[in-house]
């Protein structure tokens, strides 16, 4: 496939580094771990999201060399310690010094060669072809450049390489967004949530991933949530303040109201049931 590159890089004129998210939301893994304990504690589907993702990765080569854009916590590879192929090569990259140091701290006890670089996804320090896969877990939509990055990630995979994006949908946590409205209208999450969607979700992602790849094909991962701990909900909502400048989902003020108001809401129903909607794109660069 031909790209008119110069096209492209023209319509992503905005800066890559999202600094006012970095130094709000991901300065240290605190709020991303919120995240994922409410995920991991109350999803009703019993196979792992990081286990679904790397079962979605098929290494076409020998001693694959791999990169991870956004690795956070290093949380793929923390449940998937004992899965990693002896051959794989691993780089783990996060824009964030201070993910980045935590998941060198959680993979420290790991028996596999990876290194860890910072790396500012719109300008990746490697040399054309350097990578057979390159992953992007949850995080193409926080990029204010994403044409500019989609086309570094292109420049670096070798021919034939492939690359995992993983993204939300419309209707995740379409619960959630009822529940903050009904509890404070004011609450920026329903609008801070469809920002992400607008950016890059399963619903929008392929259009923007068939500008640079030439092949694009979606994966989903069937889940939901059944939450039965107030202080999970809480901790939740509470880490995305900040996601977006000048965004508030929960004013500090509000929240023993709000936990109070959950913990009717629990006490009435047994549980509170959310809908995810989740999946991967999987891309493939041409071979010649």
């Amino acid at each position: 496939m031909e790209t008119n590159d110069q096209q492209i890089r023209n319509e992503a004129s905005s800066p890559t580094a999202n600094v006012k998210l970095k130094e709000q939301q991901y300065a240290n893994a605190d709020k991303f771990k919120a995240r994922i304990h409410l995920h991991a504690a109350f999803s009703t589907n019993p196979y792992p999201w990081p286990c679904w993702v790397l079962d979605q990765i098929e290494p076409a080569a020998q001693s694959p060399q791999i990169l991870e854009l956004g690795c956070g916590n290093g949380l793929l590879w923390m449940v998937n310690a004992d899965r990693i192929p002896a051959d794989w090569k691993l780089t783990l990259s996060d824009f964030s010094q201070g993910m980045l140091d935590s998941a060198r701290h959680n993979l420290q006890n790991i028996d596999k060669p990876i290194q860890f670089e910072v790396i500012d996804a719109g300008h990746i320090d490697y040399s054309d072809h350097s990578f057979d896969i390159i992953i992007a877990n949850h995080m193409l939509y926080h990029l204010p450049n994403r044409v500019q990055a989609l086309l570094e990630i292109h420049r670096i995979l070798k021919p034939g390489g492939i690359f995992y994006a993983s993204t939300i949908g419309l209707n995740n946590m379409a619960e959630m967004k009822l529940l903050l409205r009904e509890f404070d209208a004011d609450s920026d999450y329903e609008r801070m949530l469809g920002n992400i969607e607008s950016h890059f979700s399963l619903d929008n992602g392929a259009e923007q991933l068939q500008q640079v790849f030439e092949a694009v094909q979606l994966r989903r991962y069937d889940n939901s949530l059944r939450i039965t701990d107030p202080e999970a909900i809480l901790n939740y909502v509470l880490s995305y303040n900040g996601m977006e400048a000048d965004t508030r989902v929960l004013a500090p003020e509000k929240t023993e109201l709000f936990k109070a108001f959950i913990e009717e809401k629990i006490s009435r129903q047994g549980s509170i049931s959310i809908t995810i909607d989740s999946g991967l794109f999987i891309s493939t660069s041409a071979l010649s």
